[in-house]
């Protein structure tokens, strides 16, 4: 290659791109591809509901696959919030009360219980831990009988509180080691600053390392507020009464058990989700923040 030639490259700003480069490119391509089908998989039941929930009675069992309705209507959300059989303000009403008691409980008891494993060495510490972990990947659903029966001796069944106590319980493995991650990193220094100032364990811990450690509790509130929100089995089964249902298991009976209405139910559906959808859009970024956060900790 003469003088001119290379000249001319490094003028253009060309380089020759290596094989390494051009590997990654091409991982990268194909991660994006494989990334985007599987958004597209989990896209089309989302798709479908909204679509159905739109659609005219008489074509929502159409044989004709296509993602739009053909006769768009509202008549379906109408008969949603018109009809007494859906209790639909008690029941979103319900909802509010035992997710927020039960994110506010949650947060509490493992904001403690974080902090203690960050802060302090005490005997069988990992033991602890590891139980957490393994308390967690066992499914909710072996552990349902246990958790009835225990709830029926403490005169439970058929309330919020019982609703409550059960989700917050629910979520302390996960929310522990994750809040154990966010105080890791807040400096040790801060908390004897505080204490030298008359601060004592408590006082330091929800003064100064919480408010530090926010975007991480933010962050575990809202997953344990959305994961209480749409719960479904547990307050099925331990809600007997039409003015305690959630807004969840009230779907079941609105449907009803013979006969199913596609479009009133899928419009049902939308707006049990749409609470969960707008709070993930105002803090998506604080909660994958905290997450990320606290999983690199």
């Amino acid at each position: 290659m003469n003088l001119s030639d290379s000249t001319t490259r490094s003028v253009a700003g060309w380089k020759p791109i290596g094989s390494r480069e051009l590997g990654a490119a091409l991982r990268l391509v194909v991660l994006y591809a494989i990334s985007g089908a599987v958004a597209l998989v989990c896209l089309i039941p989302i798709l479908w509901l909204l679509k159905t929930s739109f659609e005219s009675r008489e074509f929502v069992r159409d044989a004709q696959i296509q993602f739009w309705p053909i006769q768009p209507t509202l008549e379906n959300y109408r008969d949603v919030i018109t009809n007494p059989h859906a209790i639909m303000g008690r029941s979103m009403l319900n909802s509010l009360i035992v997710a927020s008691l039960s994110t506010l409980l949650n947060v509490a008891i493992t904001a403690s219980a974080g902090y203690a494993m960050s802060r302090f060495e005490f005997k069988g510490k990992l033991v602890f831990g590891a139980y957490l972990l393994l308390l967690y990947m066992i499914p909710r659903t072996l552990v349902f009988i246990g958790m009835f029966l225990m709830l029926a001796r403490l005169h439970l069944i058929n309330s919020l509180m019982g609703l409550v106590i059960t989700y917050a319980a629910g979520g302390i493995p996960l929310s522990t080691w994750w809040l154990k991650g966010y105080f890791d990193a807040v400096p040790v220094e801060i908390e004897e600053q505080g204490m030298i100032d008359g601060c004592g364990r408590l006082g330091t811990l929800w003064r100064l390392v919480v408010p530090l450690a926010l975007p991480g509790v933010a962050a575990v509130a809202i997953f344990q507020f959305i994961e209480s929100w749409n719960e479904f089995m547990m307050a099925l089964a331990i809600i007997q009464s039409p003015e305690l249902r959630t807004l969840p298991t009230q779907i079941v009976y609105f449907m009803g058990f013979q006969r199913t209405d596609w479009g009133p139910t899928m419009a049902f559906s939308v707006i049990v989700a749409i609470p969960a959808i707008i709070m993930f859009a105002f803090t998506q970024r604080n909660l994958v923040s905290g997450l990320m956060s606290g999983f690199s900790k």
